[in-house]
């Protein structure tokens, strides 16, 4: 049986070649969530993204470490490395969400 877990993340935005980036990051240890799986959709995730910006009223630490505003991410550890986190959603109650 796999192991779900949730991770406590916060969005991180960042510049690359003039344009601007969101990913996530864990509160605890500020390392890069990478979302996989089937059900995974980047275009889905990323409108998910830019409704934090649009919203940043109603959540206005979301994009903070330490902010209490977080982007719940639960799924199954697939790997783990200095820099990353990979999370695999296909797991029952798995994905992402604000709370």
């Amino acid at each position: 049986m796999t192991q779900v877990i949730k991770l406590s993340c916060y969005i991180e935005e960042y510049n690359e070649k003039g344009n601007l980036n969101a990913r996530l990051r864990d509160k605890e240890t500020d390392k890069k969530i990478v979302l996989v799986g089937k059900s995974m959709n980047k275009n889905h995730f990323l409108k998910f993204l830019s409704q934090a910006k649009i919203n940043q009223n109603v959540m206005p630490t979301i994009f903070d470490k330490n902010g209490v505003d977080i982007v719940a991410v639960r799924g199954s550890v697939l790997s783990t490395s200095e820099e990353k986190i990979e999370i695999c959603v296909d797991v029952p109650n798995g994905g992402y969400l604000f709370e």
